[in-house]
């Protein structure tokens, strides 16, 4: 587990899922003494492997983690799971860095404005170069966008009205009001719109050249507590753009030349004063920062390997079968040592991670038996090991940007991560809260087993669920409790609870014939415990709606129109109403959403809008999901 952090339906759903259930059966090995050995013997023989000294502690360098590849894909096969892969493989491969990041003598930053100011940065000083951008070069005018946020709803949205196609992005860390425990975006809580990846990923959607980030006042409240991160700092898993961390001393030396303009005509030529005024009034002010470009270079000198996520597939049969459902564990580990581990002394001997995450990986394989058994699932059942785990969730980060399948149709994710400790007969369940259907589900598995539950709503907590969460998967995960032994040489197979582990399988196995019992896929609820629609394989029409006002059933008002898309290239504008698709009155944005569900991709539509006292008709080519 990485960096593990544990913050921790009504009746009438309850009933309605009892009746689910008591239609279709859950199979199970506990009632049955002899199955339920067969069971420990298989899973107890699994991590018995997978935490033997010929795996080298499955680091993700190591020749032993490919050993557990084998066994993991051989498994695969002889059950029948198919590969899970487009190209028949069930090897998913990324990079993944490994030892120090140097800092090649290329890189540099130069800042200059049309008056012929011209600023050269020095490192470490000035700034320093993040890894987690890329190797590259911008030269491009700056833009600030605030802290590089949209948040709909909060009404909350940097990059409204304004063109960063690009442009070289002056971005603050963290979000508003971030300092405060009655703040915006839940207080002095990390929500995901603080997530370095959140933040590039919209950037670069927006198509910014590259990003200079400033640390925010909760950070650095003064200059002298302004430190920048390290060039590895924000991990290594590339976004795409130029990323460098500047100290706010630097945007003051900017702003002294040219203030940014605030909504009514004040000037701010401080960078305190700028991030204030947004944490004051929750209204962004990005604007091009006029005469001010900037030429960038970031290269860095790295040594990387090729590790592998490895996927298999259990189709499902009726009407729900192109659904997906995720079950997953991560099979790294930390290899001899050295990154992540709890005891520095002791780098060189094989930390064999049998807890962490050997029982997962065990879990995955029954899990797998139990399904081919039957009966057959009804939706699709993707069984993936992740890797890069151990090093930030790298692998499970890289599948959510390169699925098997669609976002759109996995309907859930369980993930395992040491479940190898059951202790007090109790197992911990998290992510209970991402779903309102999972509450009855967990309910009900807990009823027919002999565990103890504790549910947790919460699904932040550090393994590979998270990446799976933050892109709107309903999420649980199963969890035993951290002992001394986490990330240290002495996770060895004889400190593993075998019979715990299976009872852990079994309770899961609840869960997940649970999930797959539901008639309709769960709904997503955010951290705040809001909803969101699910839109499986709706086109796209490429505008955003605004959600601020009450237009009383007149139709959809358009906030945002998306680059590159059909609305755009037919000259949908921000602020057109929209009021009919085709035949079909739209009065409001599920009317919309509903019409779209009818349609295909490379579909034209006539898009009905009133503009001022225009009523126009706009044809509209639609776009793929």
């Amino acid at each position: 587990m990485h960096n593990l952090n544990r913050r921790m339906l009504n009746r009438q759903m309850a009933a309605a899922f009892a009746g689910i259930m008591l239609l279709c059966p859950v199979a199970g090995v506990s009632a049955d003494s002899e199955a339920f050995e067969a069971a420990v013997a298989r899973v107890g023989g699994d991590i018995r492997y997978f935490a033997s000294d010929e795996l080298e502690g499955r680091g993700i360098e190591t020749h032993g983690i490919e050993l557990a590849a084998e066994r993991i894909t051989s498994e695969f096969a002889r059950l029948g799971v198919k590969p899970g892969m487009p190209d028949g493989s069930y090897l998913q491969p990324f990079d993944v860095r490994i030892g120090d990041v140097v800092v090649a003598p290329e890189t540099h930053v130069r800042l200059t404005h049309a008056g012929n100011q011209s600023i050269v940065l020095n490192r470490p000083n000035d700034y320093q170069p993040m890894r987690r951008g890329t190797n590259g070069m911008a030269a491009a005018e700056l833009v600030f966008i605030g802290y590089g946020i949209t948040a709909p709803e909060e009404n909350y949205d940097d990059y409204a009205g304004i063109d960063v196609s690009g442009k070289i992005l002056v971005m603050i860390r963290r979000e508003p009001q971030h300092s405060r425990a009655d703040g915006t975006f839940r207080g002095t809580e990390t929500t995901q719109h603080s997530y370095i990846d959140t933040k590039l990923q919209l950037a670069t959607n927006h198509g910014a050249a590259a990003v200079i980030f400033v640390n925010d006042l909760s950070t650095a409240a003064s200059p002298d507590r302004d430190e920048l991160t390290p060039p590895a700092g924000f991990g290594g898993a590339e976004a795409g753009i130029p990323f460098i961390h500047v100290r706010q001393l630097v945007v003051d030396r900017l702003l002294q030349i040219q203030p940014l303009k605030t909504g009514d005509g004040q000037q701010l030529s401080r960078f305190a004063d700028v991030a204030r005024h947004i944490d004051s009034t929750m209204t962004p002010i990005s604007q091009s920062m006029d005469g001010w470009s900037a030429d960038i270079q970031t290269e860095f000198k790295v040594d990387s390997v090729t590790t592998n996520n490895l996927i298999g597939v259990v189709e499902g049969e009726g009407p729900l079968s192109d659904e997906t459902i995720v079950i997953g564990a991560h099979y790294d580990h930390l290899g001899f040592g050295g990154f992540g581990s709890r005891a520095a002394h002791r780098t060189g001997e094989v930390h064999n991670g049998a807890d962490d995450n050997a029982t997962g990986t065990a879990a995955v394989l029954e899990l797998a038996r139990r399904i081919t058994a039957g009966p057959k699932p009804k939706r699709r059942m993707m069984f993936i090991c992740f890797s890069g785990e151990e090093r930030g969730l790298l692998g499970s980060r890289h599948y959510v940007q390169h699925p098997a399948v669609p976002l759109e149709e996995t309907v859930a994710m369980l993930n395992f991560d040491m479940i190898g400790n059951l202790r007090n007969n109790q197992i911990e369940v998290n992510g209970v809260g991402s779903s309102p259907q999972f509450r009855a589900i967990v309910q009900s598995a807990d009823q027919a087993s002999p565990l103890n539950v504790r549910s947790v709503d919460s699904a932040f907590a550090g393994s590979d669920h998270l990446p799976f969460f933050q892109k709107g998967v309903p999420v649980l995960f199963c969890f035993t409790g951290l002992t001394d032994l986490y990330h240290t040489p002495d996770d060895d197979f004889n400190t593993i609870n075998v019979d715990g582990v299976v009872r852990v399988i079994d309770y899961s196995e609840h869960l997940l014939r649970g999930i797959d019992a539901l008639p309709v896929a769960p709904t997503f609820l955010d951290g705040k415990g809001r909803p969101r629609r699910r839109t499986r394989n709706i086109p796209v029409l490429g505008i955003r709606p605004d959600f601020s006002g009450d237009l009383d059933g007149q139709g959809v008002l358009v906030e945002f129109v998306s680059k590159d898309t059909g609305a755009e290239q037919a000259g949908v504008q921000v602020g057109d109403l929209i009021v009919g698709l085709n035949d079909t009155e739209i009065d409001s944005f599920p009317a919309l959403t509903d019409f779209l569900k009818t349609s295909r991709a490379g579909d034209t539509i006539q898009v009905r809008v009133r503009r001022g006292q225009e009523t126009l008709t706009i044809p509209v080519v639609l776009g793929a999901p």
